[in-house]
């Protein structure tokens, strides 16, 4: 903003007295609701009520400076109209000059006499559609205040001034540094009018909270002391740049924000330690924070807290352990994010490093956990929401990858001394995430020819010995009554062949699950395990031309899948890598419950 020259800042309603605006004759006329109006006037009325907030921000008046007191109005007409009916219904004052380029020189029509005098009007005058709306909004202001003085009496118990015109009046007539009604101040250079006024009324200008947070921070005349706009504006730029990245982005938050909030809002929400309701309601309401004078903070303190936030955040971010645990948190998502942010910054501000990773993880089980009573094998296809299996085998490869990264660590010939391996969150919110059954189950879910033809060709390459004595079983794929025969056959015959399966009854039991994205699981189209494991170990990233398998998508495989499918939780030598048994399901959940054993204490 500072290279257009540009300026943002806040004005009191009072510091608006002396100006003329000017109407350009393009934009539309006042097209305020009784109801717009009368939710300003409850919104102005509960926050005279707040003792902790002194300002009441309105949204930007955008204008171009036309002479010493004159500014062309690009943006702000309904406001600056909505604000002159209300002083002058007050005070029968008026606020400042309105100047209407539509109109003719005939003065018995222009719409500022018709301003000037809207007190004296005595019926609904609809001779305008502009004068029709604007007799509709003084109506409604003066409705709301015969009505709230009429009827609600009470609210003034405890009030040394009982007279809610003069309580609006003082709101009014205050200057900046009282309690006041401000407007965001954006001017705009005379050659830039145009493209202003444009994206305006398109959409997009980025008068974003960032964006107003940044130049109230830079502005020349009451931001932070000129010597400090390089490295502020330099340090501003390399927060952005480092939130506009995923990898950090994502274990901060597990949504990407929609204009008009952006990444940046989050770090300032923060720091003013607003709520998340607030924010929904209003996007701007941490900007209100900066831009409020306070006794105990400057605005130069207010921006050392942002930097300081950020480099406690991004600090967490570069430790293997905050990390995972601060994603994992993330992931799991309860609660106001905002205030579970401010107070994990806190957390870390009053702990060391080992109390503060601790702190972590009874987080944790509180949250997955939170009675102590839950056992890893209460958890299954059928009982378990997809929801809390996502979150248990995500747990697992994080715990998963800890203990590899703290096993290289503590080596004397590696001497691990930065992560080598980290769980990308990003891509928990990227991809679409399933649960997936390792052994099949028998359910035969093949409905179409063409996907009974590629089940019986994959079935036939992993399991010859039964085509060999069984011939023309191709033949059987057209009609799905004769291939659900043929199906229950196979499925018997690999039973038969492998003493160690996993009865049905189990097959939904945790030891044959696993985290996997959709795409991937979509593509095994219910497949018996030796071909899911050519699949994994392709989507992983080892394919090439000569696979017959020429579908499977590069994927990011979790590293407990990918430990299934490759047989290396069972450490038996005679392991079979044909088929997922259930001493590969035994050897499995144990892995999952030694992992997890701190948040799952209790045994059956």
């Amino acid at each position: 903003m500072s290279e257009n020259k540009e300026e943002i800042c806040m004005k009191a309603f009072k510091d608006l007295s002396e100006f003329t605006f000017v109407i350009p004759s393009q934009q539309r006329g006042y097209k305020w609701t009784p109801k717009n109006v009368e939710e300003l006037l409850k919104d102005l009325w509960e926050f005279t009520t707040q003792k902790t907030k002194n300002i009441y921000c309105l949204q930007p008046i955008a204008v171009v400076k036309n002479g010493e007191c004159e500014y062309e109005v690009l943006d702000g007409q309904q406001r600056l109209t909505t604000l002159f009916l209300l002083y002058k219904y007050l005070t029968q004052k008026n606020a400042y000059t309105l100047n209407f380029e539509r109109d003719s020189n005939e003065c018995d029509k222009s719409r500022w006499k018709f301003l000037k005098d809207i007190d004296k009007e005595e019926k609904l005058d609809n001779s305008q559609i502009d004068r029709s709306y604007i007799t509709r909004a003084y109506e409604a202001i003066k409705q709301f205040f015969e009505s709230f003085e009429k009827n609600q009496p009470s609210v003034f118990a405890d009030s040394e001034n009982k007279d809610i015109k003069q309580i609006f009046r003082s709101l009014l007539d205050a200057s900046r540094c009282q309690k006041s009604v401000q407007v965001i101040w954006y001017e705009t250079p005379k050659e830039k009018a145009h493209e202003t006024f444009r994206n305006l009324n398109s959409g997009k200008i980025s008068l974003t909270n960032t964006d107003l947070i940044k130049a109230l921070l830079l502005n020349r005349v009451n931001g932070l002391p000129a010597n400090q706009h390089e490295t502020v504006a330099r340090q501003f730029e390399e927060m952005e740049q480092t939130l506009k990245l995923d990898h950090f982005w994502h274990m901060l938050s597990s949504e990407v924000p929609k204009y008009p909030h952006t990444r940046m809002d989050l770090l300032f929400n923060v720091v003013a330690d607003v709520k998340e309701k607030e924010v929904q309601i209003d996007y701007r309401t941490s900007f209100r924070w900066f831009a409020e004078e306070n006794k105990k903070l400057s605005l130069e303190q207010k921006w050392q807290q942002v930097r300081h936030t950020f480099l406690r955040l991004y600090d967490l971010y570069m430790d293997m352990y905050s990390y995972h645990y601060i994603g994992f948190l993330t992931y799991y998502k309860t609660g106001d994010s905002i205030k579970r942010l401010h107070e994990l910054i806190s957390d870390n501000e009053k702990m060391d490093k080992n109390e503060f990773i601790e702190k972590l993880r009874g987080d944790i089980k509180k949250a997955i956990n939170p009675n102590d009573q839950k056992q890893i094998e209460d958890y299954s296809y059928t009982d378990s929401s997809r929801k809390e299996l996502r979150e248990l085998f995500l747990l697992h490869n994080i715990e998963t990858l800890l203990q590899r990264y703290q096993t290289l660590k503590n080596s004397e010939q590696y001497k691990l001394q930065h992560e080598y391996e980290q769980f990308p969150f990003e891509l928990l919110y990227k991809q679409s995430w399933d649960i997936e059954h390792i052994a099949s189950q028998t359910t035969n879910e093949l409905k179409n020819e063409k996907d009974r033809e590629d089940w019986l060709k994959s079935v036939e390459a992993d399991y010859p010995s039964y085509f060999n004595d069984n011939k023309n079983t191709s033949e059987k794929t057209k009609n799905k009554e004769d291939f659900d025969n043929l199906y229950k056959e196979i499925i018997d015959y690999i039973k038969k062949e492998n003493q160690d399966y996993i009865k049905e009854d189990d097959k939904n039991n945790i030891g044959n699950l696993v985290l996997l994205d959709k795409h991937t699981n979509r593509s095994f189209h219910n497949s018996l395990f030796p071909r899911k494991r050519r699949i994994v170990i392709m989507a992983d990233g080892l394919a090439s031309k000569d696979d017959k398998e020429q579908n499977v998508v590069r994927q990011f495989i979790p590293i407990c899948t990918k430990q299934c499918f490759t047989k290396a939780y069972n450490k038996e030598s005679n392991v079979k890598l044909g088929e997922w048994s259930q001493a590969d399901a035994n050897a499995y959940l144990k892995d999952i419950k030694e992992k997890l054993n701190k948040y799952f204490t209790n045994e059956k």
